[in-house]
């Protein structure tokens, strides 16, 4: 058990050889968390290396497993980038901790691994065909014109509701009953009538609002029995599955006797509240359970702006202060954005010991220069890496970002910063609206063709889907079972088809993409010539644009958008959301519009005390401590340079009253 493992100095050693530079070792603070296997809560500060603790303590469990009885580790992130962190770091020296009976994987993975799909399966007798919102999405976009249980006005009450209702309508499990929600969770659906503005308003009575009841519960049921689940479908299944079986949970703590989360504050209170169930338990838990993040960085559950306060602190609660990424000046900028007070230690010096002492700098810019922001962040970045002050390595990030992007008339986003914004480029999806954006949003840092692989086989699985293709049991297709069909029955096909894909691929990450596209567009004919279906209802799709055209001689792979090349080096244009966790040697935080009221629609009017340096107050209203979550994830992203955009109108109000011994001002 986990419980028994005495973590010697030897272990502490090997991990160091492994993970930190040659000669450096981890401090008190950090030695403190690697040796505690106890159910505790870490609190870290950003840069304070949190996740190489949690792979130094995962290192050494690793040489204790497997357990005497049996039992696992269980470590969960928020996102797929963040469990590749870590196989990429460890793998290479864990024989036991990817094997069974461990479990590596994000939140959805798991939850979808060990309660939904199983309930689905004994309650269905088939696995899911997909759990993923965009699928799920395109299904729930379109409902059938009837029902045949329902009369015609029934029918027409029913998708009027669908259409006209902007929030997302889940099933829920309250008190132990199934209901329909505004979004998983929320409130129960009241299904009332939509208003028509020209025409005097009636509601509908008991009867027709529980008709549309029943009428979307069929539909969303079909849905589901059909095997096309959103995320939120399965923390439903989950939920029901934990509530029909409370045997389950004592299985899963036996299975998993150590239980990390990284970065908790990413969670989603559901999210929370399914792990708290089932592995602290009231505190009766089996397993050993710890939390690891930051309440500040927790920009991800937009409900929750008060520093997620459903995550209550353990009995114990270790601290990492000391920031590995900030410099003393930029840890001294940061810490009054924190709404959980938290004092930063900035550690970062310079390459040969001494402070860095690059001031943070304020750019102030009219309606008319805003779009010379970026730019003159980039001349700023320049000079300092012609004075030294930045070393120059091909390792350096600079990013320009920001919170708002959706274009808006009058508030100010993104978009009106940099007008080639491109947002399919940034989200790289699961699906795109057209062909052509599966193939321009493989993910670039993949050194491989599985990403490209991977969205052009999703991009023919939305082929098949628009052309209504099913296979022989009228489920739609699947990446396995359409490549199962085509090498059972379609052999000759399939040999040239496999060729086919390699050379999309390959031409793709080689710089061809364009070409790749025409190939894959004069090609589909055949493909589904192979299930007896032929181009109607996915024109649009395969030959939409995403973006400006380009002709076949431009290369789509390397046409990045959200990239301003500047004299030697580029800078990314990103959101701060995209961002969080990364370490950036230059960082421009570009203020947006982000609702109306607390004292303003943008962050330098709502933190204008923080701004000053004073502590953000206890009592701040919600949007308050929103925009101080953004800007203090934004804010500490730079090991060096920090700049700050602010439009002159706004930054009139406190400039003067701005410590000029602290901030630089340059003004466009």
């Amino acid at each position: 058990m986990s419980a028994h493992i005495n973590v010697s100095d030897d272990d502490i050693a090997y991990a160091e050889r492994i993970l930190l530079p040659a000669g450096t070792t981890f401090d008190d603070e950090r030695r403190k968390f690697i040796r505690n296997l106890e159910t505790i809560d870490l609190q870290a500060v950003p840069g304070s290396g949190k996740t190489t603790a949690l792979l130094a303590k995962l290192l050494i469990i690793d040489r204790y497993l497997p357990f005497d009885d049996g039992s696992g580790v269980l470590v969960i992130s928020h996102t797929n980038a963040a469990i590749d962190e870590i196989k990429n770091n460890i793998g290479l020296y864990c024989n036991n901790l990817f094997k069974y009976p461990n479990f590596v994987g994000t939140i959805q993975s798991f939850t979808n691994e060990f309660l939904a799909t199983p309930f689905y399966v004994d309650k269905y007798k088939k696995v899911p065909l997909r759990i993923d919102d965009d699928i799920y999405g395109q299904k729930f976009s379109s409902p059938p014109y009837k029902i045949k249980e329902f009369t015609d006005q029934e029918n027409k009450n029913a998708r009027r509701f669908l259409l006209a209702n902007k929030k997302a309508i889940r099933w829920s499990f309250v008190d132990g009953k199934v209901c329909l929600t505004d979004e998983y969770c929320g409130k129960k659906i009241d299904f009332k009538k939509p208003k028509n503005k020209a025409k005097s308003y009636e509601d509908w009575n008991a009867d027709e609002k529980n008709r549309v009841r029943q009428w979307i519960t069929k539909f969303k049921a079909g849905i589901l029995k059909a095997g096309c689940l959103c995320y939120d479908d399965a923390y439903f299944l989950a939920s029901v599955s934990l509530q029909k079986n409370s045997a389950f949970k004592l299985l899963l703590q036996r299975r998993f006797s150590c239980v990390f989360v990284d970065e908790m504050q990413d969670m989603a209170q559901h999210q929370h509240d399914l792990l708290e169930s089932i592995f602290f338990d009231g505190g009766s838990s089996r397993s050993t359970y710890q939390r690891i993040g930051d309440k500040n960085q927790s920009i991800f559950d937009g409900k929750e702006a008060t520093a997620q306060n459903f995550w209550k602190d353990r009995e114990t609660v270790l601290e990492l202060n000391g920031s590995y990424r900030l410099s003393s000046i930029l840890a001294s900028i940061v810490s009054p954005f924190a709404i959980v007070p938290s004092k930063i230690e900035g550690r970062r010096k310079n390459i040969d010991g001494s402070d860095i002492a690059i001031k943070p700098h304020f750019i102030v810019f009219s309606e008319t220069t805003k779009v010379q922001v970026i730019s003159r962040f980039a001349m700023i970045v320049k000079t300092l890496l012609d004075e030294g002050k930045i070393q120059a390595n091909l390792r350096n990030k600079y990013k320009a970002v920001a919170w708002a992007t959706q274009k808006d008339d009058g508030k100010l986003r993104l978009c009106d910063y940099y007008p080639d914004y491109s947002r399919e480029e940034q989200q790289q999806r699961t699906d795109y609206s057209t062909l052509e954006g599966y193939i321009t949003n493989y993910d670039k840092n993949d050194r491989t063709l599985s990403s490209v692989e991977r969205n052009i086989s999703n991009a023919l699985l939305r082929i098949l889907r628009e052309e209504g293709i099913v296979d022989t049991t009228q489920a739609q297709y699947s990446k396995s079972k359409m490549r199962e069909f085509l090498k059972d029955f379609k052999p000759n096909y399939w040999v040239a088809f496999e060729a086919k894909l390699y050379q999309w691929c390959l031409g793709v990450v080689q710089g061809h993409g364009a070409a790749a596209l025409l190939d894959i567009r004069n090609n589909l004919p055949e493909f589904l010539l192979q299930f007896e279906g032929q181009i109607n209802n996915s024109s649009n799709f395969i030959n939409g644009s995403s973006g400006p055209a380009v002709s076949a001689s431009v290369s789509l792979s390397k046409r990045l958008r959200n990239v301003l090349p500047y004299d030697g080096f580029d800078v990314e244009v990103s959101t701060v959301h995209r961002v969080k966790g990364e370490t950036h040697t230059a960082t421009l935080y570009m203020e947006t519009f982000y609702q109306k009221g607390a004292g303003g629609n943008y962050e330098s009017e709502r933190l204008v005390n923080s701004l000053k340096g004073n502590t953000l107050a206890v009592d701040a209203h919600n949007l308050v401590k929103q925009s101080a979550k953004m800007v203090y994830v934004g804010f500490s992203r730079p090991t060096h340079l920090l700049c700050f955009a602010v439009h002159e109108c706004r930054f009139a109000k406190f400039g003067e009253e701005i410590d000029k011994d602290i901030w630089e001002v340059v003004r466009l």
